[in-house]
């Protein structure tokens, strides 16, 4: 049975591109195992980010046409990355209409779910990058989905940006009566100072899902951005390698969490 991750936090800058990357790149890693990223945000950052700019403004049926017309199959949505070992069903500059579009329709937060089912089985992984807000398309990854990584700074504003993801995440629980599971806050993008160091500790303290492990600030991630790839297919200079290496260990074990973790939710 297919597993959905969305990756969320309203909070922009705080690697949510990044972490779907290379979390669906990491766990494509695994032999036999079919891995699609869905680019839920109307930015097209994981589009990008992949080296698949082009499908952003190519005009043709797109996941906005996915998610506000119901004929349309998800199957010719979704494009191979030739360089990855996932595939892609790409966000559109039209994306900027959907919530707009969403809003007066009926089951509105059911949208991504539908489309997606169409996959029938499809995929034993699909990892949604979430838009940076708590609007339509958000509600419609987590409904979708029941299981997050939320991608944290160690920073006031980014603790701030939980505490309302949070309590969004109990309205939707309550309002339409599912169990959302949180796989994992991820502290990321960490910078070494006293303040982080103590914002690191109140989190593992105050929420048991926060990982055990952070991920640090380093200049490889824009590169590989920069390059259209994720860690795991980057083309680097040998000197890079030690810090490329790192961040891909760190991605196996969260990975491997999000696996384990997803397991016991005996969904």
């Amino acid at each position: 049975m297919v597993k959905i991750v969305a990756v969320c936090n309203q909070k922009g800058g705080v690697g949510k591109t990044a972490i779907s990357i290379n979390l669906a790149a990491a766990l494509g890693q695994q032999e036999g195992t079919a891995i699609l990223l869905v680019d839920l945000d109307p930015q097209g950052h994981a589009t990008e980010g992949v080296g698949m700019k082009e499908l952003y403004t190519r005009e043709v049926q797109s996941l906005y046409d996915g998610l506000t017309q119901p004929k349309v199959t998800v199957d010719s949505l979704v494009h191979p990355v030739p360089h990855e070992p996932f595939f892609l069903l790409p966000s559109h500059y039209r994306m900027m209409l959907a919530e707009q579009t969403l809003q007066p329709a009926r089951g509105r937060e059911y949208k991504l779910s539908a489309l997606l089912e169409g996959l029938n089985g499809t995929f034993d992984w699909i990892v949604v990058d979430c838009p940076p807000n708590l609007g339509i398309l958000t509600d419609n990854a987590i409904y979708a989905a029941r299981r997050l990584v939320v991608p944290v700074q160690a920073e006031q504003t980014s603790m701030r940006a939980l505490d309302l993801l949070l309590d969004q995440v109990e309205s939707i629980e309550e309002g339409l009566k599912i169990k959302v599971e949180m796989l994992a806050v991820v502290p990321n993008l960490v910078q070494d100072s006293t303040l982080s160091k103590r914002i690191l500790a109140d989190l593992r303290e105050n929420i048991p899902v926060t990982t055990p492990f952070e991920f640090r600030k380093r200049v490889v991630l824009q590169e590989a951005y920069e390059q259209g790839r994720s860690l795991f297919s980057l083309q680097a200079d040998r000197s890079k390698m030690p810090a490329i290496n790192e961040l891909k260990e760190l991605y196996f074990a969260l990975a491997k969490l999000v696996r384990e973790r997803s397991n016991q939710d005996g969904k």
